[in-house]
């Protein structure tokens, strides 16, 4: 069988075609993706990301994960105004960075707390979701990351509050132009989850759709300028 040089993620296709040039892994316990392997052909198949080097994706990760090749990461935000109880909620101290994109995913370096993390997110086509892929890393891989970052550092410290199924996490940053303003997001199940907001924070609007409010636009700016 011929090796082929490269691989993709792809969107499971209607049709495989004739396999001329490629081939196509699917895994019965993932229905929305697949694995194009060629010499750098999509062969008209629709990319998500290009997978050649990314460990994430080599045979034995993916059969750890049962065959699953989508981590979808499906959240809406808001721009609220921070309420005076959050010394009542759980919360913790963060500071992210990121990498240089490589082949449709952003690398994310985080100190959470005394625990440190990678991840890579890739777009889906949708505002609410992105492909997400996260391990645990330690601090001497987190020191040498943090060698190759780009932009700003964030520092911020999150609130966690429950409203019924839903944990709403509100994020106050150490660097904003603003006082009195944060970001709050909720992880959804589906897209189409109703939400019910918690009913002690005011919202200015919703801003999922808008990405001039996300961590990755923040880091460009030495200031957060929070309401535009």
């Amino acid at each position: 069988m011929k090796k082929y040089t490269r691989k993709f993620l792809i969107k499971m296709p209607d049709n495989l075609g004739d396999g001329s040039g490629y081939c196509i892994t699917v895994y019965k316990n993932e229905t929305n993706a697949a694995i194009l392997e060629s010499d750098g052909e999509s062969f008209g198949f629709e990319i998500i990301a290009e997978i050649t080097d990314n460990a994430f994706y080599s045979d034995e990760m993916i059969a750890k994960r049962g065959g699953k090749l989508l981590f979808l990461e499906i959240e809406r935000r808001w721009l609220v105004k921070i309420p005076d109880n959050l010394s009542n909620y759980e919360s913790h101290y963060i500071e992210q960075a990121y990498l240089e994109p490589a082949n449709g995913f952003q690398g994310r370096i985080r100190r959470w707390d005394d625990k440190f993390i990678y991840t890579e997110k890739a777009r889906t086509g949708s505002s609410m979701s992105r492909i997400e892929n996260e391990r645990e890393i330690t601090e001497t891989e987190y020191a040498e990351f943090q060698k190759h970052t780009i932009l700003n550092v964030i520092k911020k410290r999150r609130y966690i509050i429950p409203v019924g199924t839903l944990k709403f996490e509100l994020d106050v940053f150490e660097n904003a132009v603003e006082n009195g303003y944060g970001i709050m997001e909720a992880e959804l199940p589906e897209e189409s989850t109703a939400v019910e907001m918690p009913d002690f924070v005011e919202i200015v609007r919703e801003v999922t759709e808008d990405s001039y409010y996300t961590n990755r636009n923040f880091a460009s700016m030495d200031k957060i300028k929070l309401v535009k």
